[in-house]
């Protein structure tokens, strides 16, 4: 089955950069291992709200862990590319690690990303009832990925780091996946028969290391389509003739009917709490 809604996103003149047609956009890099200059960006010495230069210190730290990860930035790296000084910058932040925790905070799993992520992939039945369509959710996430390279970066980088027990990001990370997974089961998704909420797990486990698997490559090899790769993958992870119109939400039909006999939260079999 042809998803109009994914060849949409596939004819975009160039897939490894923000997809300008599906959602607005501030200017990004053009390419995804070119890191951005900030001469023109941040104000430097200028007088700010605490709240401003807050913003820019996050940004700036950001920046710097993606171009040397965590471990190899320094305060004076940070204060230097804002255009302050060291001392100024420990007015606002204390630690390498409060600094780590506000990049953390401000940038992963944001309103704007699960706005996209999850308003896109959800569709209503004739009935009425509320439904998500969990081959449009991985799309989503890549299509959003695509829009911000240097933090797909960023957070490869300090994932790989956080390895390490004594990282400061070691928690995070670790607690990370729970986290996501007991908002996932939350929702309702349509899903084929057959998949109760413990095979729907072992599905989402596996999409979501795909998708971390082919974001390496995508940062690694300028030849790398990450678009292109994971439209492949969802052709063996979602059959056509398993998933057929529970694929996307415009693939729904009037004559589909009610959905709720596919709906995941009426599965109760093989239900747990934590796996």
């Amino acid at each position: 089955m042809q998803v109009k809604a994914w060849e949409a996103f596939r004819r975009h003149d160039n897939r490894n950069e923000p997809v300008r047609s599906t959602f607005a956009t501030e200017a990004a890099a053009s390419a995804r291992k070119v890191p951005i200059h900030h001469d023109s960006v941040f104000s430097g010495k200028k007088r700010l709200s605490p709240q401003e230069r807050m913003t820019e210190i996050t940004r700036a730290a950001s920046d710097v862990i993606s171009e040397k990860g965590f471990q190899g930035m320094s305060m004076q790296d940070v204060a230097d590319r804002v255009g302050i000084t060291e001392a100024a910058l420990y007015h606002y932040v204390r630690t390498k690690s409060d600094l780590l925790s506000l990049v953390l905070r401000t940038y992963y799993d944001s309103p704007a990303a699960d706005d996209f992520i999850y308003g896109t992939c959800q569709g209503i039945d004739i009935d009425g009832h509320t439904f998500y369509y969990f081959p449009r959710y991985c799309i989503n996430i890549i299509v959003y990925n695509l829009r911000r390279p240097q933090f797909v970066k960023l957070f490869s980088i300090l994932n790989g780091e956080a390895l390490a027990e004594d990282h400061p990001a070691h928690t995070f990370f670790r607690d990370r996946h729970l986290k996501h997974w007991n908002n996932i089961r939350s929702f309702d998704w349509v899903l084929p028969q057959g998949y109760d909420m413990q095979r729907f797990q072992h599905l989402w486990i596996l999409c979501m290391s795909a998708m971390d698997g082919l974001q390496y490559r995508w940062l690694m090899d300028d030849q790398s389509d990450l678009l292109e790769e994971w439209l492949a993958f969802s052709r063996t992870l979602f059959p056509d003739d398993v998933w057929g119109h529970l694929l996307d939400p415009t693939c729904y039909e009037e004559q589909d009917g009610c959905l709720r006999r596919f709906g995941l939260l009426d599965r109760q079999d093989g239900d747990t709490q934590d796996r």
